[in-house]
């Protein structure tokens, strides 16, 4: 079977769930409508048919909910030109295989999507946008819609002048892997094609390469360090499968080798490479032979996002330092916070995250401010952070009525006036050193500065522990100076110089960015906990069996 067949299968009974259109979005009402399109002319037959006359009214929907000016509103973003530009262009995409196809019995749906992009594009072409990915999805519903306003390919260019934001390692901004899957990669794609600008599609391929650096074992695409929603997610490869594949028909070994192991096996992302696709047949051919895979220690230093990923044989490990919460001075939307500093596994053993909380004026978890690599592959974290007691406001700067200014120290707010006062600061530093090799990870963890008490957490994922005690239904402690994890065949050693502390019971401390607001970004399932005090070094090390 074909790879377009196999998508087809997967997307026929996605499409036949019983759902009722009243709950649907705009953007999810007209993938139902490309969706039926692309079945129908990839299948014809009397079922296809009906999905058309389904369609149909989905398509009078999706109209009804335009707004007067022809944009769409969605998730509180009113009268959106991103959000309605991800409508549109499977509103390109559908009218594109419309026209193709020339079906007398599609022309009234035809008609509907071009009713909708009549009274859409006027207001994208002149719309903004309120984050980096927006300007090139936007910019390629222009380019597949240019035919209906003379001014959509120079908005597109308008847009585009801007540069692509794309590091060294072809990651965008935002550091998403599902918004590169989503939105960037194939955005650039089509203003590649529709603009001749075959440099676009250089930024695609590189992204590619590191997202394919990025995913482990078990097919997901690490997202520590993303800025957006996805951050501390699980981003399946499959999401890049027709990017990847489109590289690898044009004689790429690396993309070929991630286009074996990554075809959509979900119906929702089966219907995005349906349409592909429809608009691109080429992609239907069989893929190359995959090359064998290196037997060789891989290593790749993102050094721009903070992030080393090393593997060797079935070990793999993470080390991050790239958040934006030490520079911004707070947890946010849009700023990569996941407090995550390290992963290990080695086969189906795994640790899926070590955090480190400490008892520090509620300032959080260990972030580190960044991450530095050695030529010898040894990777250092370092942290400073510092919290204040503020003296009497200077004589001259009293005010009788005892009113100051309303003022946030970055910890939280008073009527202090913080920036007129002399300050005596307390500071707790951390330093992290990762040595990885053959032998696993070995961690050498350094405080120094305040006098305080500390909690490793230590995520696991599913398996048998040892040597450890538990305290809760999914906490455990060490029992004395090494545990081990075992899944099926593999297992992880846990050997630390740190004294077990029986009466100790270990936390994960979001910090007040979260607690006041009853809010937490806590990990759930199994989880270790070291426990000791400040200042100090201990170590740790992380092994297979």
């Amino acid at each position: 079977m074909t790879f377009a067949g196999r998508m087809a299968d997967l997307v026929e009974p996605w499409w036949d769930r019983e759902l009722d259109p009243l709950t649907l979005g705009h953007r999810e009402l007209m993938r139902m409508v490309a969706t039926a399109v692309a079945l129908r002319i990839l299948r014809p037959g009397a079922v296809a048919s009906r999905r058309v006359d389904t369609a149909l009214t989905l398509a009078e929907r999706l109209a009804s909910l335009q707004e007067p000016g022809g944009l769409f509103s969605s998730d509180g973003n009113l009268q959106s030109p991103p959000d309605s530009a991800f409508t549109l262009n499977d509103v390109g995409i559908t009218l594109t295989a419309l026209e193709r196809a020339a079906d007398p019995a599609l022309a009234p749906l035809e008609q509907q999507l071009r009713g909708i992009a009549q009274r859409a594009v006027p207001a994208l072409v002149t719309g903004g946008v309120h984050t980096p990915n927006h300007r090139w999805e936007v910019g390629a519903a222009l380019v597949r819609l240019r035919a209906f306003d003379e001014r959509a390919i120079a908005r597109a260019q308008q847009w585009l002048a801007e540069g692509v934001d794309a590091d060294r390692d072809g990651l965008y901004s935002e550091r998403s892997a599902n918004y590169a899957a989503f939105v960037s990669n194939p955005s650039l794609h089509v203003l590649a094609e529709g603009l001749q600008r075959p440099d676009l599609l250089e930024i695609v391929h590189d992204n590619l390469h590191s997202q394919l650096a990025l995913t482990d074992a078990d097919g997901v695409v690490e997202t520590v360090f993303s800025r957006r929603q996805d951050q501390g997610g699980q981003i399946p490869l499959e999401v890049f499968h027709t990017q990847l594949r489109r590289f690898a028909l044009g004689g790429c070994a690396t993309c070929t080798a991630g286009a074996a192991r990554s075809e959509p096996r979900d119906g929702a992302v089966a219907a995005i490479a349906l349409l592909e696709v429809l608009t691109e047949p080429q992609l239907d051919a069989p893929l190359p032979a995959p090359p064998m895979p290196s037997a060789s220690e891989r290593v790749r230093h993102f050094a721009d996002v903070g992030l080393l990923v090393a593997e060797r044989g079935p070990e793999r490990w993470v080390v991050y330092g790239g958040s934006d919460v030490p520079h911004a001075g707070r947890v946010g939307s849009g700023l990569a916070g996941d407090p995550t500093f390290l992963r290990f596994r080695s086969g189906a053993a795994v640790v899926r995250s070590l955090r480190l909380s400490r008892v520090f004026f509620g300032l959080g978890p260990f972030r580190a401010e960044a991450l530095q690599v050695a030529d010898d592959g040894v990777a250092r974290l370092h942290e400073r952070v510092t919290a204040g007691y503020y003296q009497p406001m200077a004589e001259g700067r009293r005010r009788a009525d005892g009113r100051y200014r309303l003022v946030s120290d970055g910890r939280f707010s008073a009527s202090m006036a913080f920036d007129e006062r002399a300050r005596d600061d307390v500071e707790l530093v951390t330093d992290v050193v990762v040595h990885g090799g053959s032998a696993g990870v070995e961690l050498q963890v350094t405080t120094s500065g305040a006098a305080t008490r500390w909690s490793l957490e230590l995520a696991l994922g599913d398996g048998v522990l040892a040597g450890v005690e538990q305290v809760s239904t999914d906490g455990y402690r060490m029992a004395g100076h090494a545990a081990e994890l075992r899944s099926g065949d593999d297992a992880i050693v846990i050997e630390t110089s740190v004294d077990p502390e029986p009466e100790v019971v270990g936390t994960y401390e979001p910090g007040e960015a979260y607690t006041f607001l009853g809010g937490t970004d806590a990990l759930g399932g199994p989880r270790l906990y070291l426990t000791g005090t400040s200042p100090g070094t201990w170590t740790l090390t992380l092994r297979p069996a």
